[in-house]
């Protein structure tokens, strides 16, 4: 049994496989976004009692080993007080922490611990030494 494919078929088919990979590309897109956004926790640093500051501070260290790095010929080190901007004109202001192996830069502050990737930070300032 011949089933005839004629051109209009094969323009059909090619038509319709573009469409759901256009589909599937806008799905993930949205996904990809939800998954990526990072999420703040009202829970922070004013609200722990001392020992689970300290344990949070301990466990920073440990995920944010590198404690110092150069930005535009300035030099960073744990434990000053930083602004920083993102690409997003966020502005986080906070004790930094450390870096780790995967360029994230993390800053503890009153609200909250942020983890912020370096390659979305345009600006740095030190507010306190």
């Amino acid at each position: 049994m011949d089933i005839p494919i004629t051109v209009s078929d094969v323009l059909f088919a090619a038509g319709f496989a573009a469409l759901i990979v256009f589909v599937i590309k806008i799905v993930s897109r949205l996904f990809y976004g939800l998954i990526t956004k990072g999420a703040i926790l009202s829970l922070g640093a004013r609200h722990l009692s001392p020992t689970q500051l300290e344990a949070v501070m301990q466990r920073c260290y440990r995920l944010f080993p590198i404690d110092s790095f150069n930005w535009e010929g300035s030099t960073f080190r744990r434990g000053n007080t930083l602004r920083i901007v993102t690409d997003r004109d966020s502005t986080y202001e906070g004790r930094f922490m450390g870096i780790n192996s995967d360029k994230m830069l993390c800053l503890v502050t009153a609200e909250c611990v942020i983890a912020q990737e370096m390659k979305t930070i345009t600006e740095i300032q030190v507010i306190a030494v």
